[in-house]
């Protein structure tokens, strides 16, 4: 299935590694800070980062340093106070809301710890969900939905409502929701917190598996250990500033 949503209509190059051979996704000196006790608090302090495509790395460390922070950032669901995110060498953040908004849709996936589902609705109609915001054929997202929850094991469950499944089922509703657009780049904030060993593992590898059939690149936050070392790199968050973790 081809993006839904063209490089050419965000105005983005489309050779498939950037202008000048820039990296799929690139952070240059991104700050972000919050209010604290009548003061501001820097999470992130003039961070850089790059993400080849295909690559997968982990950011781990304890909570409240940021990690999920330059997710959101790097995902485009928050801008920083200074700095720019670049995708293939276009920076995202002088898009208008409207290109951010269609452009993260088709180019990013998300997984977070949270299923975010909707719950009065079924499985294959929440993974469909992508495709409908932008403005694919029904039978056309139905038929990739139905193809990504069985290459997920739920092949006995897509018209079962997501109240209906186990907390395993419906994380794996939501990587399918997340992948159904088959996006650049993957986004996963604790996407196995909430889950018990047995799941977690389930989970884990269907997100190595996946990364190497759809070559998606994949950036997840954890505290899971395991998931960490099967990522292709270990990073960690040290005074606002990425720090890999050999």
């Amino acid at each position: 299935m081809d993006n839904a949503f063209s490089e050419k209509q965000a105005g983005l190059p489309g050779d498939g590694s950037g202008a000048g051979g820039e990296p799929l996704l690139r952070a240059a000196g991104v700050s972000r800070w919050f209010p604290d006790k009548g003061g501001t608090i820097e999470v992130l302090k003039d961070l850089y980062m790059e993400l080849e495509p295909g690559e997968t790395v982990a950011v781990v460390g304890e909570s409240g340093v940021g990690k999920s922070t330059l997710l959101h950032i790097l995902g485009t669901l928050d801008q920083p106070d200074s700095g720019k995110v670049f995708y293939r060498g276009t920076n995202v953040f002088e898009m208008s809301n409207t290109r951010i908004a269609a452009f993260r849709n088709a180019t990013i996936g998300f997984v977070f710890q949270f299923h975010y589902l909707l719950v009065g609705f079924t499985g294959l109609e929440n993974v469909m969900m992508p495709g409908l915001i932008s403005g694919m054929k029904k039978r056309d997202i139905r038929r990739d939905a139905e193809a990504i929850l069985v290459r997920v094991g739920l092949k006995d469950r897509l018209a079962h409502r997501v109240s209906d499944l186990s907390g395993g089922e419906q994380q794996r509703v939501a990587l399918a929701r997340a992948l159904v657009l088959k996006p650049d780049i993957l986004m996963a904030d604790e996407p196995t917190g909430n889950l018990d060993q047995k799941n977690s593992e389930q989970v884990h590898e269907f997100l190595v598996e996946l990364n190497r059939e759809m070559g998606m690149a994949m950036v997840a936050v954890t505290h899971n250990l395991k998931l960490a070392d099967m990522m292709q790199r270990k990073m960690s968050i040290v005074e606002g500033r990425l720090k890999q973790i050999e």
